[in-house]
């Protein structure tokens, strides 16, 4: 009886102990633009915007979701305006676009201080069709 009762506790302690095994997440790298193929096959998708205190504001920005990564597209460096990419607004799109790093909110044209948020974007030079 108390074998059985030791092999029944033993038992338990080992099931217990594989079973909350964590597992290790696996890494996966940020997506990015293969340089040897010029285009880029994404989904055109807008978010609203949220500022810092958490307030989501009454406009909406594009993102280009690419895979697993949403790259903020920054349409005051692009060559296509906001009207062209109306019409492909949740849906696939095809584009030559370019991946940077920097400031997402400052223009060319902001001379002064811009408090902005910062991280990679995308420059889109040409909607394929």
């Amino acid at each position: 009886m108390e074998k059985s009762f030791l092999f029944l506790v033993f038992y338990s302690l080992v099931l217990l102990t594989t079973s909350c095994k964590v597992q290790k997440k696996e890494n996966i790298p940020l997506r990015e633009k293969d340089p040897n193929n010029p285009y880029t096959a994404c989904e055109l998708i807008e978010i609203a915007f949220e500022n810092k205190i958490g307030k989501i504001q009454p406009y909406k920005e594009y993102y280009l979701r690419c895979s697993m990564q949403d790259y903020f597209i920054k349409l005051c460096e692009s060559s296509v305006k906001s009207d062209e990419l109306k019409p492909f607004l949740n849906k696939g799109i095809t584009v030559e676009m370019e991946i940077r790093e920097g400031l997402w909110d400052k223009c060319n044209s902001d001379f002064e201080q811009v408090q902005s948020r910062t991280g990679k974007y995308v420059v889109i030079k040409r909607i394929i069709k």
